[in-house]
């Protein structure tokens, strides 16, 4: 069997391999049929004597760095998330995944066959270059008394079905304040009453120069006990949502920017996606929902709200989601 030269192998590395990305779309555990989505590179590095029934051959070093795992088996073990659950599962496959090793190599072997018909390749260097994930900030672990009083008071004042600006947790200038949270703020409620609607609107703003959350909702009071369950949900939404941002505003240095103009640039920064985390996470465990489901059934809903088109609207819920 004839060998690339080291120039050879230079030269597919520099014009081929460094400008070019694979995907991988096997199955990556024996005896699971379901196919994979992952995004990688390769490099060859040298060769090596290996056996081989009984003999030695020359076998080409592959260096492969996995950039993109893209489908939902190849998260769950590649980039599980940061949970004793997730890197529990993650762990308990490792054993398990010399088929993706083997079929990986194979892949990548197929291919350098143009350059020469009878190399024999392996995987030497395998490693992973994934983008971190959008973590969930530390906010949402200190906020949760804050967000049950606040939603609490809030329901306090609708429920009494009057029109009008009320301020909580009183009129007279006084603020939220928890012994676990690094800041106080207020709340300013706006309630309008409109009885040709069936349903509500509700929104939310954090005023970061006052600290003060603003929430403005509008509904029929001969439909507010139907539409409660939503309410409440949403209401937990926003204020976990918009307590993030203060948050960051108050310890993580953020600056008031005017914010995008278009819907995907908005719902796509960074600050932004922590804080929908941050809300929907907050209702997934209130209602012991999965996250993903109220992620998807918040942007299916809210449609007049996000102005978003389907394929926005996926990318922003991929975003939040996978954190990426």
């Amino acid at each position: 069997m004839s060998m690339l030269s080291e120039k050879q192998i230079n030269s597919i590395n520099q014009k081929i391999l460094s400008n070019r990305v694979f995907k991988f779309t096997g199955s990556i555990i024996s005896g699971v049929d379901t196919p994979s989505d992952i995004d990688y590179t390769v490099k060859i590095t040298g060769y090596k004597k290996m056996m081989s029934v009984g003999e030695y051959y020359d076998y080409v070093l592959l260096k492969v760095t996995i950039i993109g795992v893209n489908d939902y088996l190849s998260k769950l073990l590649f980039s599980p998330e940061q949970t004793e659950d997730g890197k529990m599962i993650a762990k308990s496959f490792e054993s398990r995944l010399y088929k993706f090793y083997s079929d990986l190599n194979l892949d990548i072997n197929r291919f350098l066959h143009i350059f020469e018909s009878d190399i024999r390749t392996t995987i030497d260097d395998l490693q992973f270059d994934l983008p971190k994930p959008i973590t969930e900030s530390k906010m949402s672990r200190m906020s949760r008394n804050a967000v049950r009083t606040t939603v609490k008071d809030i329901l306090n004042v609708i429920k009494n079905k009057n029109a009008g600006e009320f301020y909580l947790p009183g009129e007279n200038g006084e603020e939220y304040s928890f012994s676990n949270l690094p800041f106080s703020y207020s709340v300013n409620l706006f309630i309008e009453i409109d009885d040709n609607i069936d349903g509500y609107v509700l929104n939310g703003y954090y005023l970061s120069e006052d600290n003060v959350i603003e929430i403005l909702i509008k509904f029929n009071p001969k439909t507010l006990r139907k539409n409660a369950y939503n309410i409440i949900g949403e209401l937990n939404d926003i204020v976990a949502h918009e307590l993030e941002h203060g948050f960051q505003y108050i310890t993580e240095g953020k600056v008031y920017q005017e914010p995008p103009t278009d819907s995907l640039s908005y719902y796509t920064q960074i600050d932004e996606v922590k804080a929908q985390r941050v809300g929907f996470r907050r209702v997934a465990k209130l209602r012991k929902l999965p996250f993903n489901d109220v992620v998807k059934e918040w942007f299916e809903n809210h449609k007049d709200i996000h102005e978003l088109s389907e394929d926005e609207c996926e990318k922003v819920i991929n975003v939040i989601i996978d954190g990426k």
